[in-house]
């Protein structure tokens, strides 16, 4: 009995923690782009992120071109930050920086992404 609720413990505790959601932003220009998976947490969890901007591409988990690190992010009621940086967290290759405002079921969200040596472009986004 002990052994078969272990096994069901291993399934299903994995399963919640997996959890998560995503926010996918692009300029209208097609430009720029940005893609987050967040986990579901009490705080903000950024699993995985791809950038796309000036023709250049940067993931979080080493795929593409070029290799990201998040060196912070935050979000509180009404925006979202994310500063991206070189893996060995060096310099700063990106800032991204959203509002979100929620009426009732209404909900838009929508931003700036900086890319060091490249531009600014506004972004809209949908997601949580």
């Amino acid at each position: 009995m002990r052994l078969l609720a272990a096994a069901l413990l291993s399934v299903v505790i994995p399963a919640k923690a997996l959890a998560s959601g995503s926010i996918s932003c692009s300029s209208e220009d097609g430009q720029a782009s940005v893609e987050l998976t967040v986990g579901s947490l009490p705080v903000l969890k950024i699993v995985r992120a791809t950038l796309s901007a000036g023709g250049r591409q940067w993931h979080t988990d080493g795929s593409g071109e070029a290799a990201m690190a998040i060196s912070q992010a935050f979000q509180d009621d009404e925006t979202l930050r994310v500063d991206f940086t070189d893996p060995n967290v060096e310099r700063v290759l990106a800032k991204l920086r959203l509002f979100h405002v929620v009426e009732g079921k209404d909900a838009a969200m929508a931003g700036t992404v900086q890319v060091a040596g490249d531009g600014v472009w506004p972004l809209a986004c949908i997601g949580p």
